[in-house]
């Protein structure tokens, strides 16, 4: 009985160690997500303004969806003033945001 104690203190032991370092470890150590890669072309379309800013990495839900049922090329304008391109129609699928590939907004649209 004596050791299945010593099993639960050293365990114990164990969590609150981890615990601490948790709480000490500066944030920065924390990986980050890379950031988004300079803007490529410019971008081709009528914007899709969305809240969300753009970090590198693909968002929910499928944005550039409304392309499916006109044929008119969009690009998504973030809330950053990052842009990504869909797909050329008669494809819509959120090709940029997919690949991690930004385009050039128009100046008029990146700076509202």
């Amino acid at each position: 009985m004596r050791n299945l104690e010593r099993i639960i203190a050293g365990v114990c032991a164990v969590i609150l160690v981890i615990v601490v370092a948790q709480a000490v470890i500066p944030g920065k150590y924390v990986s980050q997500p890379p950031p988004p890669p300079p803007p490529q072309a410019d971008c081709i379309g009528t914007p899709i303004t969305v809240d969300q800013p753009y970090l590198g990495a693909a968002l929910d839900p499928w944005t550039c969806q409304v392309q499916c049922n006109d044929d008119q090329p969009r690009y998504i304008l973030y809330s950053n003033g990052m842009a990504t391109q869909c797909e050329t129609p008669p494809g819509c699928l959120d090709y940029g945001e997919d690949h991690g590939i930004t385009c050039k907004p128009p100046v008029a649209q990146s700076t509202k």
